[in-house]
Order: structure tokens, then C-alpha cells, then sequence
């Protein structure tokens, strides 16, 4: 497969972020912040693409092998992690994916069921999805300016419809780390730290040095991360001047019903068309890393990676009968206690690649035990 440039890569990594908590966290953010939009938006950009950028450079530092990585902490430790973190994304956050894309579907087409559309997209991704080594391809050259295009277009016909909004003078910091919250909802640096392998593998030239990686990764993530910035400023901004409008309109609906209150009926159909688009991209993305991982290194290669792919897909369809608020009760406790870790070890792990940090171990743990006791008292209301 000829090698992608650096744009290439940065549309191909932007199309496997921008999935269902991409388009529905920025939503919920402004919806409930409202006039605090701008620091809550400082708060999100932190968690959500900062972080995810990061993750991934720190990750492009072992080659894009995610195994590699962890194993700064520890077989066992290691190992149990990445489980964790594939069955979220690969299982959970694809789901979510294909829920939202109903959503933004079904206005439109009102007999079909979440049932039939989901095995209806299931079978698309089975089609896109099946030659591993094309994903990253097809996701750089076709679906990801497709995204871009739909999705900058909605944002351009929005600005054309919008009024002003109030802010408030004095720094909110509720609204602030409201952001970060909804930032980590979006599970981007679990994504990045497994999205660098394919990215890795299409990158130019042969084996590179550190600062070789350092440098191609950043650019790569700060293009990726800059459309995701630029999009989430707009998602959230549009939400917070349209909050009373959308008050009571369910999660997964938020943005199907935003766009045709803005757009209007032909409109929505551009805004919708770009949600079906943006979450079919993302679930492919998430899919294909899963059955690798459930091919190679669960199994070993002893079920080779299209029968995988199938169960992944099967075993998609399952969890997306629990709907979008069901799969984040089961996110959101294991995203909330690992993240914290997720970005010392990636912090820890540049540093140890480029000053020899010795301490990678430590700070991740230290990081995972205060998380999870400051959870724990959260959940119990004693904090």
C-alpha cells in the first residue's frame, strides 16, 4: 500500500475520533453550561484532544504497538488494561456509535427499528472493514474529507443562523471542569492509543528514529486534533445559544433534533447524513482494532482476522440493544478511574523515551490507586 502524507494521516486520524461521544459530549456540554460555554470549552479541548494527543504521540514512540507500551507497567498489569480498554472501544464505544447513527437516521426513515439498522451498518462495516490493511486508506481518502466536508458545512450553514451569546465576565470554574469531565466521556486517548498502530503502519519511509517519531506523530496529532477542536468549538458554541430549545431532547437525539431546528428540513438531512457518515467511520476504526486484538492476541492467530471481525460485529449488535444511556452507565465508572492513569502513563512514557525517566511503573500506579480511592469515596458520598 503506497504510504499517506501527513494531512492524509491527520483526516485518517480525525475520522477515528469522531465518533458518538465526539458529536454528543460537546452537545451535553453546552446544553448545560450554557453562557459558561468558553472556559467549559477550554476544560473539554484539555481532556479531549490535548490529552488524546499525547497518548498517541507517546504510543508512536513504541512503533504503534500498544503492547509494547503498556508493558512499561507490567505483564499482568498490562494485559489486564488493555483488555479493559478493548472492550470499551471496540465493543462499547462502537455501539454507541451505531446508536447514534440511528439516531440521526430515523426521522427520516420512521418504520425502520434500531434492530434492522444496525444489522443493515453492520454489514456495511463488515464490507469496509474485511482487508484490514485498506482501513486507514479508505478512512484518509474517501470517508474522511467526506466527514470533514459534510460536517464543516454544517457548521458554515450554522454560523449563517446564529445570534449572539451572553457569557459571563468572571472565570467559571464549575463550567471549567465540566469540560474536563465531558472531555474524558469521550474516550479519545483510549481510541489514540490504539488508533497509532494503523497510523504507524501508513506512515512514510521505514523505521524512524525517536525524534524523527516525535516530530511525524505531532503533526499528525495536531492536525487531527486541531479539526477536533475547531468541530467541538462549534458543536458546543451551537448548543449553549440553542440550550432551552433542546432542554429535554434525549442524549443520542441531540444533535438530529439541533440541526433541524437550525437547519431546517433540508438542512438536517446535510447534518444528519454527515452524523451517519462520522459514526460509520469511527465504528470501523474501533471494530477493525478489536478483531486484531481478539485475533492476535487473545487467540494467538488461531482464528484468523475476518472470522474475528464477524463475532466483533455480532457481538456489537448485542450491546446496541442497551441503548446510549445504558452503554454509559457501563463506561462511565471504568473510563472515569482509568483515565488518569491513561495520561500519566503516556506523560511517563515520553519521558522515559527521551530522558530515560525509571519511573513509569510508579507514577502510573500511584496515579491508578488516589483515582480510584477518590471514586470510590465520590460513589460512596463521603467526598
Amino acid at each position: 500500500m503506497k504510504k499517506l502524507g501527513t494531512i492524509s494521516l491527520g483526516i485518517a486520524l480525525f475520522t477515528m475520533f469522531f465518533g458518538a461521544g465526539n458529536i454528543v459530549f460537546p452537545l451535553l456540554l453546552g446544553r448545560s453550561v450554557e453562557g459558561n460555554i468558553y472556559p467549559a470549552l477550554i476544560g473539554f479541548i484539555l481532556t479531549g484532544v490535548i490529552v488524546p494527543i499525547i497518548g498517541f504521540v507517546s504510543t508512536m514512540l513504541y512503533e504503534g504497538n500498544y503492547e509494547n507500551f503498556f508493558a512499561n507497567i507490567g505483564k499482568i498489569p498490562a494485559k489486564t488494561i488493555i483488555f479493559f480498554c478493548m472492550i470499551i472501544i471496540g465493543i462499547l464505544a462502537a455501539s454507541r456509535c451505531v446508536i447514534l447513527s440511528y439516531a440521526s437516521v430515523q426521522p427520516y426513515v420512521p418504520n425502520i427499528s434500531l434492530t434492522t439498522y444496525s444489522i443493515f451498518i453492520s454489514f456495511i462495516i463488515f464490507i469496509l472493514t474485511f482487508k484490514e490493511n485498506l482501513v486507514v486508506k479508505i478512512l484518509g481518502r474517501v470517508l474522511g474529507p467526506a466527514k470533514i466536508t459534510l460536517l464543516i458545512s454544517i457548521l458554515f450553514l450554522v454560523v449563517l443562523n446564529i445570534t449572539k451569546i451572553e457569557t459571563n465576565e468572571v472565570f467559571p470554574l464549575k463550567s471549567f471542569f465540566k469540560g474536563l469531565g465531558n472531555g474524558y466521556l469521550s474516550l479519545d486517548l483510549i481510541g489514540a492509543l490504539f488508533f497509532s498502530h494503523l497510523i504507524y503502519q501508513s506512515m512514510k519511509g521505514g523505521k524512524l528514529t525517536t525524534k524523527q517519531l516525535i516530530k511525524k506523530g505531532t503533526k499528525v496529532g495536531l492536525f487531527g486534533g486541531l479539526l477536533l477542536a475547531i468541530i467541538y468549538a462549534g458543536f458546543s458554541i451551537v448548543a449553549a445559544l440553542y440550550s432551552k430549545d433542546i432542554a429535554n431532547i434525549p442524549n443520542e437525539n441531540l444533535f438530529s433534533a439541533l440541526s433541524i431546528k437550525i437547519l431546517g428540513n433540508l438542512g438536517g438531512v446535510l447534518a444528519n447524513a454527515a452524523v451517519a457518515i462520522a459514526t460509520l467511520t469511527t465504528a470501523m476504526s474501533l471494530i477493525t482494532i478489536f478483531a486484531d486484538y481478539l485475533s492476535n492476541d487473545i487467540l494467538k492467530g488461531r482464528l484468523p482476522y475476518t472470522p474475528a471481525l464477524i463475532f466483533t460485529i455480532l457481538v456489537n449488535l448485542i450491546f446496541e440493544n442497551l441503548k446510549f444511556s445504558g452503554i454509559m452507565m457501563i463506561i462511565e465508572p471504568i473510563a472515569l478511574i482509568l483515565y488518569p492513569s491513561l495520561i500519566a502513563l503516556s506523560i511517563a512514557c515520553i519521558l522515559k523515551k527521551l530522558f530515560n525517566f525509571k519511573y513509569v511503573k510508579t507514577t502510573t500506579f500511584v496515579t491508578f490507586i488516589v483515582t480510584a480511592i477518590g471514586y470510590l469515596l465520590y460513589w460512596t458520598g463521603m467526598f
